[in-house]
């Protein structure tokens, strides 16, 4: 049995699992008027499918930690939502964020981090924030390889850790992905927001000195080669 799940949230499938021998799962969120065409070249083979969960899909619903509340919700998760959450308290979802598998397998390596821009940051502002915010800190590299004997894209993800310098934040942050179709290069800026954090003392981004961990891979729990860059 193949379940397809049209729904644009995460649901928990436990009790799918638990009733049917279930083999495969597909997840195309909202149908549009080519869903029944699509969903054929999928399961068939005629194409590979590459998307990527926008969201965790836990085993159960308290797994999320937090909820809808009526009147006025002062936050106290903080950064920690979704997959920051999942990994902050070594919770194994179903599906992680980011999770996503095709008709073929991909491998990573030659992950390539340049040094820490040295240039001023730039001055005044920009739509979003401070113009400084948007310059180039460093680029990241990984060479991406299909695997198998079928035609497939790969969407590379790129994932930072903050150093110990900074204040508590998640284990891993997404800061850029790159979609490949066969076999390339994936390259991904990093810009100075990417490594700084809000300080609410300040009211300002903050870039601290130390070493950020830097990973490329299918998804943000994906083991792949780390590299550092220092700040």
């Amino acid at each position: 049995t193949i379940v397809v799940i049209h729904s644009v949230d995460p649901l928990i499938p436990e009790s799918i699992f638990a009733l049917l021998p279930v083999v495969a799962v597909v997840w195309p969120d909202i149908p549009g008027q080519e869903s029944g065409n699509g969903l054929a070249y999928i399961l068939y083979g005629t194409s590979s499918p590459s998307g990527k969960l926008p969201f965790t899909i836990a085993k159960q619903r308290s797994d999320y930690g937090t909820a809808v509340k009526d009147g006025n919700d002062q936050y106290p998760e903080g950064l920690f939502i979704d997959y920051r959450h999942f990994d902050k308290n070594s919770i194994v979802p179903r599906y992680e964020f980011g999770f996503g598998l095709s008709h073929t397998t991909f491998a990573y390596s030659n992950l390539s981090i340049s040094n820490l821009s040295t240039a001023a940051p730039s001055k005044g502002l920009a739509p979003g924030g401070l113009k400084a915010l948007y310059n180039i800190a460093a680029t990241v590299s990984a060479t991406i390889t299909n695997n198998g004997t079928v035609e497939g894209k790969e969407v590379a993800q790129l994932c930072i850790s903050l150093p110990s310098s900074a204040p508590e934040s998640p284990p891993k942050q997404l800061r850029g992905f790159s979609k490949l179709n066969l076999n390339g290069k994936a390259t991904v800026d990093v810009r100075r927001e990417d490594l700084s954090f809000w300080d609410v003392g300040s009211r300002s981004w903050v870039l601290r000195k130390g070493n950020f961990e830097v990973a490329v891979g299918a998804r943000p729990r994906d083991e792949r080669p780390i590299g550092t860059v220092e700040s």
